[in-house]
């Protein structure tokens, strides 16, 4: 039976990169990003509002097209209202796969200190956007939007990604259902 992994967390906890890896090691598995769909769309800048609405359209073509094959998709994004999470879920429960919601969470001192490591070197492209939005200063305001998901998503997984990539991969694979 496939799997829908969401890897929900603020900006800087490690979401994409712990999606990739997670999807590594998962046959077939597909690490969906969600972010670099927007940035691939034509003038996404001028209307990031309708550019995010429209990447997450594609992603769920993506996903139903991947979960209806039979394989495994692990998206890392963002999430800090539930509507595009019950979605995920609603396309994992229509074909009959599984959804696992993973929250990371961290305390706002360390995702400070990611968020100033990621401005003064971030070492991918979606990193230079994503400074522009967010920095150590929204740290407290990020881990409590967080907060209030687990709050709201009784379901979700909690995930303490303040240790090691690691560490917080291999926490992530024990939660979901062997490949």
């Amino acid at each position: 039976m496939p799997t829908l992994v969401l890897v929900n967390g603020a900006p800087g906890a490690g979401k994409s990169t712990i999606a990739a890896a997670v999807a590594a090691r998962r046959p077939l598995a597909l690490a969906l990003d969600i972010d670099a769909l927007k940035h691939s769309l034509g003038g996404w800048r001028a209307d990031q509002h309708r550019s995010g609405l429209q990447a997450r359209r594609l992603a769920l073509a993506l996903i139903q097209r991947h979960l209806a094959d039979g394989h495994d998709v692990v998206v890392g994004q963002y999430l800090a209202r539930t509507g595009f999470i019950e979605e995920l879920a609603a396309v994992a429960n229509a074909l009959g796969a599984q959804f696992v919601e993973v929250v990371l969470v961290m305390d706002a001192g360390t995702l400070a200190a990611r968020l100033a490591a990621r401005l003064a070197t971030p070492d991918r492209p979606e990193h230079v956007i994503n400074n522009e939005l967010v920095g150590p200063a929204d740290s407290e305001r990020l881990v409590a939007s967080i907060a209030e998901v687990l709050a709201r998503r009784p379901g979700a997984l909690p995930v303490d990604a303040s240790g090691t990539l690691t560490g917080t991969v291999e926490a992530v694979l024990r939660l979901l259902p062997d490949a």
